[in-house]
């Protein structure tokens, strides 16, 4: 088996969505179980509620799952096609997330046309609340050869086609619940407040042992906090170094 040959005991599985296709991955995570490694992926919401497959993944060593909230604007959710997010129960997904010792790196878009001014502070509030272990967050950026671009440059609303600015942090459409200035000063602002001690403390409490909030509180400033440090060790090539630390960080923790 390839995972046999790989060193050490962690890995980061990039497929989108590691649960896409159900009996394949639940023969993956049979496989894997008992193999002492540690791992991360991406999921949906509706892939975590649905099924057992959450609990088999965590058996074989699933530590940590990239989790597509998105926006918690069900109109928001149509206009960009992600109708698999529909109806669905975050707080119960992130639930049985932390019920298993899995964290969570939520991803969450913002500029999408129902937004208003206070998505930003909503956002990151029901981020910490939740306990939400890291916060990718995102501008809306229509992608070349997409329906929603098609869309837009058929409405008029594409401003650039300067692709160095598509990376999710620059607003390249007009936009209609905010103004172009206040889409990306909510969006550092997010980034900014999510990662403050405050909030990294607030949220680790939120957890109910002990070893799971130190845990949340290490892995979160750690990773956030000390970004300088992790790109000193990527860029002198020395980030295997620290793959024991990532391993012990990754370990079991149950609720």
């Amino acid at each position: 088996m390839e995972i046999d040959r790989l060193p050490g005991r962690h890995l980061y599985f990039l497929d989108d969505h590691l649960f896409g296709a159900p009996h394949f991955v639940e023969s993956l995570f049979d496989g894997m179980k008992g193999m002492n490694r540690v791992f991360q992926g991406a999921a949906t919401v509706k892939s975590v509620l649905e099924g057992d497959l959450i609990e088999k993944a965590a058996d074989a060593g699933l530590r940590s799952l990239f989790l597509g909230f998105e926006t918690f604007s069900p109109e928001n959710l149509r206009q960009s096609n992600k109708i698999q997010n529909l109806q669905k129960d975050y707080s119960k997904a992130v639930q049985r997330l932390h019920s298993l010792g899995i964290m969570i790196n939520g991803s969450f878009v913002f500029g999408l046309d129902a937004d208003d001014k206070d998505v930003f502070k909503r956002t990151v509030e029901w981020g910490v609340e939740n306990s939400i272990t890291t916060a990718t967050y995102h501008i809306l950026t229509p992608y070349p050869g997409t329906r929603q671009f098609a869309r837009m440059e058929a409405e008029g609303r594409i401003l650039t086609k300067n692709w160095d600015l598509y990376d999710t942090r620059h607003v390249v459409y007009q936009t209609k619940g905010l103004s172009t200035e206040e889409l990306e000063t909510g969006y550092w602002w997010a980034y900014k407040e999510f990662y403050r001690w405050k909030n990294i403390w607030c949220a680790g409490m939120e957890h109910k042992s002990f070893k799971h909030k130190m845990k949340h509180i290490f892995y979160t400033g750690g990773w956030k906090k000390f970004e300088p440090f992790w790109d000193f060790m990527v860029r002198t090539g020395d980030l295997q170094k620290m793959r024991p630390m990532l391993e012990a960080v990754l370990s079991s923790i149950k609720r």
